[in-house]
């Protein structure tokens, strides 16, 4: 009998994007379970097209809020995790549940998809480039939460940890803590369209670098939150010779990546300055 699988889409709000998303899952989803979780309801039109999804609308949710509702709402034995930008390779369910024989969490490969613009390109850089192929199968905590999938016994193990929103760091950690074995590897394949513009993504940075902070603040000490805050104009510059070591290891799209320096650059800027108002968030609440 076939492990029963859920996705979880959450929508970022990119103009056409769970269309395209539900269209490239539609070939493989005819077992499984689609849950689409968005800030906005869809179109009428968009849901009548896709029968196989349901979907649930959380107003001014992020997206690691919209996952954890879709993750309580599904009842796969095997819980795949995407944003609406992404589309899945043909094979991605299937790769999904037999990784998942193996591991308690798996990630995969982000690609750039067809038709991006460069501040497209800086967004993909900016948050993808350890995850561009080729990279070779390894254990690690660091997946990505947008290409993942999980058993449902080891998101049970960590449901109290994601009850703020699934922010996929904090659970990989536990999960490793707890001797689980996860896995990033390149058979697992989603590529990313069209996002939904410069400003929305800035937005984004500075929101869940906050959060970042804010997590971190939490367990640190005063003094590491003070030098959280002063240490964030150094950040930018860390991150962008991260992505560039990542991307030049690669050999392949080194030319599109120095074209677009500069949104990478202020998409960087705006994650430091979120950042260092989470590590301020926590002091002021001590």
């Amino acid at each position: 009998m076939a492990v029963r699988v859920s996705v979880v889409v959450g929508s970022n709000g990119a103009r056409g994007s769970v269309d395209a998303c539900l269209s490239a899952l539609a070939p493989q989803a005819s077992d499984a379970e689609v849950i689409v979780c968005e800030p906005e309801a869809s179109d009428d039109t968009v849901q009548a097209r896709y029968p196989f999804a349901r979907f649930l609308e959380r107003k001014d949710a992020l997206v690691p809020e919209l996952w954890r509702d879709g993750i309580d709402a599904s009842t796969g034995e095997v819980v795949c995790l995407t944003i609406s930008v992404m589309r899945p390779r043909d094979d991605w369910l299937a790769t999904a549940r037999r990784l998942l024989a193996e591991a308690a969490a798996v990630g995969g490969a982000l690609e750039p998809g067809e038709g991006l613009r460069l501040r497209d390109w800086a967004e993909y850089f900016c948050r993808y480039a350890r995850d561009m192929l080729p990279f070779v199968p390894r254990e690690t905590a660091e997946l990505p939460g947008d290409n993942a999938a999980y058993t449902r016994v080891a998101l049970e193990r960590t449901r109290t940890i994601y009850r703020g929103g699934f922010w996929e760091p904090d659970v990989n950690r536990a999960l490793r803590e707890g001797g689980e074995r996860l896995l990033h590897s390149p058979d697992l394949v989603c590529y990313q369209g069209r996002s939904s513009g410069f400003r929305a993504f800035m937005r984004q940075r500075l929101v869940h670098g906050r959060a970042y902070g804010s997590q971190r603040g939490a367990r640190f000490s005063t003094g590491r939150n003070v030098a959280g805050v002063v240490l964030a104009v150094v950040v930018p510059a860390v991150l962008l010779v991260r992505t560039f070591r990542e991307v030049f290891s690669r050999r392949r799209l080194r030319l599109r990546l120095v074209l677009c320096l500069p949104a990478l650059a202020a998409y960087d800027v705006a994650w430091a300055a979120g950042e260092a108002a989470g590590h301020l968030d926590s002091l002021r609440g001590r």
